[in-house]
């Protein structure tokens, strides 16, 4: 009796697992929103805190003080000082191993495109495009 009613039990769970079907309380439908219809809430006035702050505040206080853009107080990086791993990582790599090998670059082997060379497609676009289409429309 008790393994009849574990197996009524399972198959009564799976039948309302697989009748379940839930709906998804978000749109799934991508709706074009007009600037009209998008509401702008306005910044509210400021709000007085009842105290004078400057009382707090030290004789001259200036807040923006220093805020200005001098390039002389920005300190750059040297790109130049070595990393001390704090081991030698020879010990690792195979011996005469050299990570620039093959890397030699000879600018003759370079391709590029010219700015004045034009590509031409061997067929017309506006074949395969509805008529009066327009990329730049709304």
């Amino acid at each position: 009796m008790k393994n009849a009613t574990t197996y009524l039990g399972f198959a009564l769970l799976g039948s309302m697992l697989i009748s379940f079907t839930g709906k998804p309380d978000c749109k799934t439908n991508c709706e074009l929103l007009a600037l009209d219809d998008i509401t702008y809430i306005e910044p509210t006035d400021d709000f007085e805190l009842d105290f004078d702050t400057a009382q707090y505040l030290p004789e001259g206080f200036n807040a923006y003080k220093g805020m200005g853009e001098d390039l002389t107080n920005i300190v750059f990086i040297e790109s130049e000082e070595e990393i001390n791993l704090g081991f030698n990582s020879a010990k690792y790599l195979p011996i005469g191993f050299d990570a620039y090998e093959g890397m030699v670059i000879d600018l003759n082997e370079i391709n590029y495109i010219e700015e004045e060379e034009e590509v031409t497609l061997d067929f017309n676009v506006r074949n395969y495009l509805p008529e009066n289409f327009n990329a730049y429309s709304s």
